[in-house]
């Protein structure tokens, strides 16, 4: 599929946000600060990536099992190869069987995702509206569900669904137009609720926008429900502003953004690496700039590294190929 340059930059800016939001997760408890504050990444990042995830899947020629597969093989060998590096260099964890079912740290996502791709066999078969409303029932409803949680990436898949379904369905209901017909509103509401949350940010925690919990977490589950309700808006409000200033010519952010599915799976290895061995200086803020750029740059040349070495292998396909070709000509 031809790559499209403001996907690519979208893609590019969310990968940085998301190695922020995990490098700050890990530094905050390492330095012992609240970073609580930086949770307003949240209400963009994961949501628009899940959008942009089912936008490339609507646009893709393979099979949505094929895809699944893919996502399911990445999701065990990395699931096996970051549980015995915990468990036998870091010793952060106990190593036990039972691992491959609880997905850790980054990669739940792969997990959600391989199950979302084969949900495309349910998508094609109703329509948008109706399941849209489903999905939003559904995300809101397994709250309520006490065992619904980080077994199989089971809650996350269900509330990551309707996000997934509007990027799916993105070029058949017109979506992009939308968004550039509400990109004022968009933005004047998003900073409003900036500006909100500047004086009022301890109504959502970090782990609230997560919605792998179930609601009986709180003292009140209906709190747990009021509080997702809201992140669904918000999720809406500022994907909406992320989406509209994002410029579509071609950026720093481009070729970044080719490269996010290895940068994802690497980079809490390596925070989690420099805060288990104490590797990081005393100061909280250098401290935290330093892990996230190594956390950046380390994980960005395992990509590099690893893309240069498919590309080679499939020239090596092909060149295997013609001369076969050639031998019967």
């Amino acid at each position: 599929m031809k790559r499209v340059f403001y996907f690519d930059n979208v893609k590019g800016i969310l990968i940085l946000c998301v190695i922020l939001g995990h490098t700050l997760s890990a530094t905050s408890t390492y330095y012992n600060f609240d970073y609580d504050f930086f949770k307003i990444i949240a209400f963009f990042m994961m949501p628009t990536f899940l959008f942009v995830t089912g936008y490339f899947a609507s646009k893709s020629h393979k099979p949505p099992l094929q895809r699944a597969l893919r996502l399911f093989k990445f999701y065990i060998i990395f699931q096996i190869l970051i549980t015995l590096y915990y468990a036998f260099v870091l010793k952060i964890i106990d190593f036990d069987w039972a691992f491959l079912f609880t997905p850790r740290y980054t990669l739940w996502y792969l997990l959600t995702c391989a199950c979302l791709y084969l949900s495309e066999y349910l998508i094609k078969k109703f329509e948008f509206k109706k399941l849209f409303i489903i999905s939003l029932i559904l995300a809101l409803g397994c709250g309520f569900i006490p065992f619904i949680n980080d077994f199989l990436s089971l809650s996350r898949t269900i509330t990551a669904f309707p996000m997934f379904l509007l990027g799916y369905k993105a070029s058949e209901i017109d979506l992009m137009a939308l968004v550039n017909k509400y990109k004022k509103p968009a933005l004047i509401y998003s900073s409003l609720i900036i500006i909100i949350f500047l004086f009022n940010s301890d109504f959502f925690t970090f782990k609230d926008t997560y919605l792998k919990y179930s609601y009986y977490v709180y003292d009140d589950p209906f709190t747990g429900f009021i509080k997702r309700l809201i992140l669904y808006g918000l999720f809406f409000v500022f994907s909406l502003a992320f989406l509209n200033i994002v410029t579509k010519n071609k950026t720093i952010f481009t070729k970044l953004g080719s490269q996010t599915l290895y940068i994802y799976l690497f980079h809490g290895a390596i925070v989690k690496t420099l805060v288990t061995l104490e590797l990081l200086p005393k100061g909280s803020v250098i401290g935290t700039i330093i892990a996230y750029i190594i956390a950046f740059i380390g994980s960005l040349f395992i990509s590099m590294i690893i893309t240069k070495a498919q590309n080679l292998r499939k020239e090596n396909e092909y060149l295997n190929k013609k001369l076969l070709a050639s031998k019967y000509c």
